[in-house]
């Protein structure tokens, strides 16, 4: 593997052959859920991953190879949670900030207006009337 670098940047050859490195390791060891794993196993900071990305945008090929390393990761950490093989507050963290999970927020439309507003009087001192138009 080469990892030229120049002025601390790694040209477009030393990128692709990182990141087709990790490909193959991620098909070997499938523990590694994070990809700072990957990158601290060839000496390479976690913040790089996200300069590659950057310097790599127009690179169609390169991209969709970060892409599938990143969906793999992602796959791995929603089984390892759901399997209790890695801690699920932990693999909550990482879904949440690393590929933009939200918590789903359920509404109820069928929500009925009339006991809240039973006994509630406008500023005239007046019992507002909460049947809906549709019951009188």
């Amino acid at each position: 593997m080469s990892s030229i670098r120049i002025k601390n940047r790694y040209v477009p050859e030393a990128v692709k052959d990182i990141i087709k490195s990790i490909e193959l390791e991620l098909q070997e060891d499938h523990t590694i859920v994070f990809i700072g794993q990957s990158l601290a196993n060839r000496g390479i900071s976690y913040k790089k991953w996200s300069q590659f990305r950057q310097s790599q945008a127009n690179n169609l090929e390169l991209m969709q190879a970060m892409d599938r390393i990143e969906t793999v990761l992602e796959h791995r950490i929603v089984n390892g949670a759901l399997s209790n093989k890695l801690n699920t507050t932990m693999a909550i963290f990482l879904l949440k900030n690393k590929y933009q999970w939200r918590d789903s927020k359920v509404i109820d439309s069928n929500i009925t207006v009339r006991p809240i507003l039973a006994g509630l009087s406008n500023n005239q001192g007046k019992v507002i009337d909460a049947t809906p138009v549709d019951e009188k």
